[in-house]
C-alpha cells in the first residue's frame, strides 16, 4: 500500500539500508588516528588488544566512504569516520556499517540524522580523545 500526503502526492518510501549494522564496540577502547591501510596493518601488529580506528579530521569529506572502508578493511564496525559537516555522508557511512561517525552539521541536519533510532548512539558531534600510538 502506498502512503500519500494530504496534498495527494505519493510519499517516497524509505528504503532499507544495504547493511544494517549494530555494533557492540565501545568508545571506551583506545582510539588511534590512522590515514592509510598500512597504518591499520601496523597498528594491528603493535596493539594486539581491541581498539578503534579513527580517520583524520574531515577525511570522509575529502576521500569518501569507499576510501575509509578500504583503509579499515574488516574493521569497519570498530572505526570512526569524521564526516565534517556532511550529514548525508555520515548517513552513508552508517549504512555502510562504519561503527561511528563524527558529524558537525547544522542542528536541523543533525535532527534529521538522529531520526533513525538505530544510528542515534553512533553519531558523535566531537571527536573522542585520541590515544598515542604504541612504541
Amino acid at each position: 500500500m502506498t502512503d500519500t500526503h494530504p496534498t495527494g502526492l505519493f510519499l517516497q518510501e524509505r528504503p532499507e539500508p544495504l547493511i544494517r549494522s549494530s555494533t557492540s564496540q565501545s568508545l571506551t577502547k583506545p582510539v588511534f588516528v590512522i590515514s592509510c591501510q598500512s597504518d591499520m596493518t601496523n597498528l594491528k601488529e603493535r596493539h594486539p588488544r581491541p581498539f578503534l580506528a579513527m580517520s583524520p579530521m574531515a577525511a570522509g569529506n575529502s576521500f569518501g566512504v569507499p576510501w575509509w572502508l578500504q583503509v579499515v578493511g574488516d574493521g569497519r564496525s570498530a572505526s570512526i569516520l569524521d564526516c565534517g559537516a556532511s550529514a548525508a555522508l555520515a548517513r552513508i557511512a552508517l549504512l555502510a556499517g562504519i561503527g561511528w561517525v563524527i558529524c558537525k552539521a547544522s542542528p536541523r541536519q543533525l535532527t534529521a540524522l538522529y531520526s533513525d533510532a538505530s544510528y542515534r548512539r553512533r553519531i558523535l558531534t566531537n571527536a573522542p580523545q585520541v590515544t598515542p600510538w604504541p612504541r
